[in-house]
């Protein structure tokens, strides 16, 4: 797959700029930035004050809209709302060394993070990594499927990808405010005010709150096993609901009973994982031998 392949798609374009002097980066970056805001798309940079000096250079008066925040600011953020006020129907870019700059293990968790949550969203992320520091070099081939070099993208061969049975440890994902067990069907009426009550506290409107309830109660359903048709299949499942100033996600884990014959859970074109993403802006899926988790982001802007 070229580059234009793969920047003309709906989904996310996640790519390393392996490049440690901010005057290269700002002229490496030109480009894209410019294309993006061309394009009507919008884009956010977060680097350090060099950085953001060098990219203001070179930009000039089209800096003047781009959305340059507070690094400190958005590493408080959970990995997977990085995004948030981005995902409109323009390709966005954001830029940054946020998770470079976390040597810890939530570092490359932070990217995989990415690359999981946002793997529909129309943007590009450049995540920044110095290449003569060996550790951030590793982790920039480890965790990002593209790279940008001074010629342009490139597809990385060193990429591992994320596992689909290993989903990003959900304390990333914000702060949990109500968790509720749902054994069967007659549960999904208390599973669909326990959202709504979330959802309406956190100050969203009555047409974005309905929607963050169809897309628990579909991701519940599609955690035990249903399909379209059916109504949810009794097991141990349980709703997690967790909220940031960016985002709220709903979590369902589904453990249908032992010798319970269910559709099997493939996302990509499994038709009921397309209705579930009717009613969000983001979900993933996955299955194991311990059950099933369906996770669905809503943007709260």
């Amino acid at each position: 797959m070229t580059a234009d392949v793969a920047e003309d798609g709906a989904g996310l374009l996640h790519a390393a700029v392996l490049c440690g002097d901010p005057d290269e980066l700002a002229h490496r970056l030109d480009p894209r930035i410019r294309g993006t805001l061309d394009t009507g798309g919008a884009v956010r940079i977060v680097l350090g004050r060099r950085g953001v000096r060098a990219v203001r250079d070179v930009l000039g008066d089209a800096g003047d809209r781009v959305d340059f925040p507070v690094p400190a600011e958005v590493a408080a953020t959970p990995p997977a709302h990085r995004l948030a006020g981005l995902d409109g129907e323009d390709r966005s870019l954001l830029v940054g060394r946020v998770c470079a700059d976390d040597p810890g293990p939530d570092g490359e968790v932070g990217e995989e993070a990415i690359t999981l949550l946002l793997a529909d969203a129309p943007a590009t992320v450049l995540c920044v990594y110095d290449p003569d520091d060996p550790d951030e070099h590793a982790r920039a081939l480890r965790t990002h499927p593209w790279l940008l070099t001074d010629d342009g993208l490139h597809r990385n061969p060193d990429f591992r990808p994320p596992s689909s049975t290993s989903p990003v440890p959900v304390g990333l994902l914000g702060s949990s405010v109500a968790t509720l067990p749902v054994p069967d069907g007659a549960a999904l009426s208390t599973l669909r005010e326990r959202v709504a009550a979330v959802a309406r506290e956190a100050g969203l409107d009555p047409e974005r709150t309905e929607a963050i309830v169809l897309a628990a109660h579909e991701a519940m359903l599609l955690a035990s096993g249903a399909d379209l048709r059916s109504d949810l299949l009794p097991g141990e499942h349980v709703l997690d609901v967790r909220i940031t100033p960016a985002a709220l996600v709903t979590e369902c884990r589904g453990t249908p009973p032992s010798g319970t014959s269910s559709v099997p859970l493939v996302p990509g074109d499994d038709p009921r994982f397309a209705h579930l993403r009717r009613f969000c802006d983001h979900a993933t899926a996955h299955a194991d031998r311990d059950g099933r988790l369906v996770r669905v982001l809503t943007g709260t802007p």
